[in-house]
């Protein structure tokens, strides 16, 4: 199987999450153009586009995500934050908070790469394993 458009799919998905949470970050910028504000927001985009840098990475060496403790711990994180990120998207939707139209693009951005990023980490996870599985003998 070409495993290319996953690839692809994979860093689309964390990319589309990692721009809207930037946009959020240089819009607090804006609004707010303190020392503070900057103090805090511009490390964030630095270190946010770092991560999406190492997404990538491991989307193309996913050799990485073989070990068992380190899927089920990746897992049990995903869907904590998977959980927290639409319970918080369903209130914040309907709040009076999302009247602005880029916060509801932001949410909405946020909560499809959310969805669209589990099942992908799901899919890459029991691929992985069950192919670790075929070449192996059970015992």
């Amino acid at each position: 199987m070409n495993y290319s458009r996953l690839k692809v799919w994979c860093t689309v998905t964390f990319t589309m999450a990692v721009i809207a949470i930037v946009i959020r970050a240089i819009w607090q910028i804006v609004v707010i153009p303190t020392p503070q504000t900057m103090l805090i927001f511009v490390p964030l985009i630095v270190a946010l586009l770092g991560v999406d840098t190492l997404v990538a990475y491991l989307v193309f060496k996913p050799e990485k995500l073989k070990s068992l403790p380190f899927s089920i711990g990746i897992t049990v994180g995903l869907t904590a934050g998977l959980l927290a990120g639409v319970t918080h998207f369903v209130r914040f939707i309907i709040s009076t908070q999302a009247d602005p139209f880029f916060s509801k693009v932001i949410g909405y951005l946020i909560v499809l790469s959310s969805v669209s990023a589990y099942f992908i980490f799901l899919y890459v996870i029991w691929s992985l394993r069950k192919a670790r599985n075929n070449g192996q003998r059970k015992v």
